[in-house]
């Protein structure tokens, strides 16, 4: 039995290798076209001029499967952070809210900056300031002082990045007041 050697064997499957190349080469190509340049390999070996005016043809247009969706119904990409801050009152009717305080609904959308949030561009910023921690924060098992803030409750809902967001918050004892304190340009506005 013969025995190879990589100095026999490496030259023969290089060969072979290329028989094969030359052979997908020609397949798929017209019998005319077969051992003449690939376009590619002859705009690399032509020096650089300028075109041609035959080069200079209109492309064609696209079928009209393969044609660009219309802009007007292209959806816009969702927005980094989208909440909706809901805000009421607690029932203690001893205690009263801060002034400027609102019930009710708000939208805020942040990159983009959007939503019907009357300090949208402050809330954002305050938001990449502190980040999703205030919003996760269960201050259940804290030890906290035990003093009312007020009535307000403010319960937000949503996504911040790939964080789903679904807390309450609140002015009942020292922590949830620091954590309501926190987020007051997206919650309290």
């Amino acid at each position: 039995m013969a025995q190879l050697t990589i100095a026999t064997a490496l030259p023969a499957r290089l060969a072979a290798l290329a028989a094969l190349g030359l052979l997908i080469t020609a397949c798929g190509t017209e019998p005319d076209e077969v051992g003449t340049a690939a376009p590619e390999a002859e705009q690399e070996s032509a020096s650089p001029s300028a075109p041609d005016e035959d080069d200079q043809e209109a492309s064609p247009e696209p079928d009209d499967d393969t044609q660009a969706p219309d802009d007007t119904e292209a959806t816009p990409p969702a927005a980094d952070t989208a909440l909706t801050i809901e805000r009421t009152l607690g029932d203690d009717e001893a205690l009263t809210p801060e002034a400027g305080y609102e019930e009710g609904v708000w939208t805020l959308t942040c990159d983009p900056v959007g939503g019907d949030h009357p300090e949208a561009e402050a809330a954002c910023d305050e938001i990449a300031e502190v980040g999703t921690e205030p919003f996760l924060m269960d201050t259940s098992d804290m030890m906290c002082t035990m003093q009312m803030g007020g009535p307000e409750v403010v319960h937000v809902t949503g996504h911040i990045g790939d964080t789903e967001i679904d807390t309450e918050f609140n002015k009942v004892g020292g922590c949830e007041i620091d954590r309501f304190e926190t987020v007051e340009t997206v919650i309290a506005f």
